[in-house]
């Protein structure tokens, strides 16, 4: 054998043996040893997650030792969970988590140093408004330090702000009923400049944001995808959208049948490794296989 193939052959056999152990990092999510989905949704129920049988929605895994989600009882809080020593912590509500005002939607980043969420806590001394923005809290030492709003023009003191996502091209998605938009709630993007520094949002346009209430944009990492829900005379529906081969969205197609089958269907999200789709069927956790999408 010639030194080069053989250097070769050694190459590839680091780069199968990488993959396997990237693989079998990746595997090592049991999701609370639930029945894993395929194509028809299940509910995500782990009974350390019951709560008294709250209204929850939100569901945000970004590792497989922990899980953060948004719960209704008097107001919305953001909860998490914790595997420590092969065993799930009972849910508390996360430090950055105001007691005193709503919180909701928490997205976190792909590092896990960084969590969004959107709040309707005051943004300055002399906001009485206490309409929903989007903050973000950073992770020190395990210790989330003191939540704060995101800066104008992502946020603005007359309108509302929803979801936060953000995708691997470094681009953020989220939904406003700002002024100028194409109806009561639009979806829009803005590419990140820096650490809390935004390009001026642009709205996604049509077939996306329409005349109708279009809110919770999830985006996948390679922007291949978008999901969000629209609602029509107080039902919420869950759709998907595609780029096409120009790079432009497609018209936006229902999740079907089996995924809408509620007068509140929203808050997607999707397992780090992409696997698994979560959303809220009425305050209901759900999940499906992501290759429902195809």
């Amino acid at each position: 054998m010639k030194l080069h193939s053989y250097k070769n052959l050694v190459f590839i056999s680091i780069i199968i043996l990488f993959c396997f152990q990237i693989n079998a990092q990746k595997s090592k999510c049991n999701y609370f040893n639930l029945p894993k989905p395929d194509f028809t949704p299940q509910t995500f129920n782990p009974k350390i997650l019951d709560l008294n049988g709250s209204f929850k929605f939100n569901v945000e895994i970004k590792s497989c030792d922990e899980i953060y989600f948004t719960t209704i009882n008097n107001k919305e809080n953001i909860y998490f969970s914790k595997k420590e020593n092969n065993k799930w912590s009972k849910p508390k509500i996360a430090s950055f988590s105001s007691l005193k005002y709503s919180d909701a939607d928490p997205f976190l980043t792909k590092d896990r140093n960084s969590i969004y969420f959107i709040s309707k806590r005051p943004t300055h001394k002399n906001d009485k408004k206490l309409d929903w923005n989007i903050w973000v809290s950073d992770r020190k030492n395990n210790d989330w330090l003191e939540p704060k709003p995101l800066p104008q023009p992502i946020n603005s003191d007359d309108s509302n702000e929803y979801f936060f996502s953000i995708s691997d091209k470094g681009n953020v998605f989220f939904s406003s009923n700002r002024k100028g938009g194409n109806g009561s709630f639009d979806i829009y993007t803005a590419k990140i400049l820096g650490k809390n520094k935004f390009s001026k949002p642009k709205n996604v346009g049509n077939p996306i944001s329409t005349d109708k209430y279009e809110f919770d944009p999830y985006i996948f990492p390679d922007e291949s995808v978008i999901i969000f829900s629209i609602n029509k005379k107080g039902n919420s529906s869950l759709y998907f959208s595609k780029k096409d081969k120009n790079n432009n969205w497609t018209r936006p197609k229902s999740l079907g049948t089996k995924i809408n089958i509620t007068n509140q269907d929203f808050a997607p999200s999707l397992s780090a490794d992409g696997k698994f789709l979560f959303y809220s069927n009425n305050g209901k956790l759900k999940w499906v296989s992501s290759k429902i999408l195809k």
